[in-house]
């Protein structure tokens, strides 16, 4: 296809995808579950007496939801299913470039913060009902060796990824995929350039107001001038004879256009939960906004029953007291003769409704209970029981069971995404960054052996326990007491954070296991 087929294609496949996610009310939806989400909760709601008081349910929940989900730590591990078939003289070769690339994983994993972007990334699908990363490869990143560039991960809104087959969920087996978003008029005209472009096709890329497509009702707020402009670009990848080819463009004008060399998109992604027929997920929050609009009205109109019939009120009789004081030992004068208490009288402090407000609390309790949030799990229950109590946050954690088996998948594809690429963009002779005994290390890979192999990941998941950490040292502690272990031993096996300068203790205890280090 020429230029302009390349648009006109990838920008009416842009607008049938935004057709039918608003078909869907997608945009709107996850508007919705963020506002609620950040305590938004009363927006668009009419004008009136009522007070507008925000008991986030719903934030406390999610949050729950997704620290559950994360509460382990990740491993990325690589396998070669053509492993068994190959010559035993490769076979050793390959097994130690397979190690390499897990070593290289593990490193990537901290260098790009995942332990951080998995909260991200799963609170996006806790809000949006799908969580998305990205991989890109940046050209210009350092590397502390002759070659530059390597790979960058970072999440993605669910609004902002289409594919060809909306009624599907396997996104490598698309026929394209389309990313979104902003970037200023500036940036845009200077890559375009720096791809070849001249100055009057670059000239041709101007602003405009598609805000439509962004996650939140803070898409459509950017700066003002200039020099800030923002316009709308598409980046389009389709699998063409083995590799994936890539255009990325505005309405105007194709910026760059190049066959990446990779087997797989760079996107990998999943649902909270899966929805029949559709690539995009459901959110837990969208069931939970009835019950929370509830409880905020509920509390709002004890609120101002409160405020209305709190207090006595004092009725008089005009004709016979002008005016009334509540100044304290003021005298109240009154005109004609009677008795006094007929021309005044108290009006009560109206009753509440017995059962109302704990109708209310009964409300918040069933709402976190039946999605899994219940006491135990939140850790709101005493823990004077740690077996009972682990019993019931284990079966707490039964109904994300599935949430956590998709996670682990997104993260599997990730790891094949970055391995894909590693093998595409690593040129002969570039050394893979590792770590060896806690130490940085740089192996050489041969990558070849690599490229034609059918690379998979798997994910491994050590399951992290704040009961189990607090069992763990106290046996530990009875063991030191006991003698059967010295204190540099107990210093190494106790849980992760519990003393700080844990190896210098270990180093000064680790002469004689007395507290005298080696001379």
């Amino acid at each position: 296809m020429n230029e302009k087929q390349i648009l006109s294609y990838a920008w009416s496949q842009y607008e049938a995808g935004k057709e039918y996610k608003e078909k869907i009310g997608l945009y709107e939806r996850v508007r919705t579950n963020e506002r609620f989400y950040r305590g938004d909760q009363w927006y668009g709601s009419k004008k009136g007496d009522l007070p507008r008081p925000v008991f986030n349910v719903i934030r406390r929940v999610t949050d729950h939801l997704v620290c559950s989900v994360a509460r382990a730590e990740f491993q990325i591990r690589y396998t070669d299913e053509n492993l068994p078939f190959c010559e035993p003289s490769v076979r050793a070769s390959l097994h130690e470039a397979l190690a390499a690339l897990t070593d290289s994983a593990a490193l990537r994993w901290e260098n790009s913060r995942m332990d951080r972007m998995i909260y991200r990334l799963l609170s996006d699908a806790a809000i949006t009902g799908d969580g998305i990363l990205y991989c890109y490869w940046d050209p210009d990143k350092e590397t502390g060796q002759p070659f530059r560039g390597d790979i960058v991960t970072e999440t993605l809104d669910s609004t902002n990824l289409f594919v060809a087959d909306v009624n599907r969920a396997d996104l490598q087996s698309q026929e394209y995929i389309i990313l979104s978003g902003r970037d200023t008029v500036k940036r845009l005209r200077e890559e375009a350039m720096r791809n070849g472009r001249s100055r009057e096709e670059a000239m041709q890329i101007r602003s405009d107001r598609e805000w439509e497509a962004g996650a939140g009702d803070y898409a459509s707020v950017e700066l003002s001038g200039e020099e800030n402009e923002k316009a709308r670009y598409l980046l389009f990848f389709q699998k063409k004879n083995g590799t994936v080819h890539f255009e990325k463009s505005t309405r105007e004008l194709v910026i760059h256009a190049a066959d990446m060399g990779c087997r797989l998109y760079p996107v990998a992604y999943f649902n909270w939960y899966p929805t029949k027929n559709s690539f995009h997920g459901t959110s837990p929050i969208t069931g939970l906004i009835p019950n929370q609009k509830y409880i905020n009205r509920a509390y709002a109109m004890v609120m101002k029953h409160m405020q209305d019939t709190a207090f006595s009120k004092v009725i008089y009789d005009t004709s016979k007291i002008p005016e009334w004081s509540n100044e304290v030992g003021e005298a109240i004068a009154a005109m004609g003769g009677g008795n006094i208490s007929d021309a005044v009288s108290v009006v009560g402090v109206g009753a509440l409704q017995d059962g109302y407000v704990d109708l209310i609390r009964r409300a918040i309790e069933d709402t976190k209970e039946m999605i899994g949030a219940t006491e135990a799990a939140l850790g709101d229950s005493e823990a004077t029981n740690t077996s009972a109590i682990l019993a019931l946050q284990e079966s707490a954690q039964l109904p994300l069971r599935q949430v956590r088996i998709a996670f682990m998948q997104c993260l599997e594809d990730l790891g094949d995404i970055w391995a894909d690429m590693v093998c595409a963009y690593y040129p002969s002779g570039r050394l893979i960054p590792s770590r060896e005994a806690g130490e940085p290390i740089a192996r050489s890979v041969d990558f070849s052996l690599l490229q034609n192999e059918i690379l998979s990941s798997r994910v491994s998941v050590q399951e992290i326990n704040r009961y189990s950490a607090a069992a763990a040292q106290n046996l530990l502690e009875q063991l030191l007491a006991g003698g059967y272990i010295t204190p540099a031993e107990y210093l190494k096996r106790i849980p992760a954070g519990t003393i700080s300068d844990k190896d210098e203790l270990i180093a000064l205890l680790s002469g004689d296991g007395n507290g005298k280090g080696k001379e």
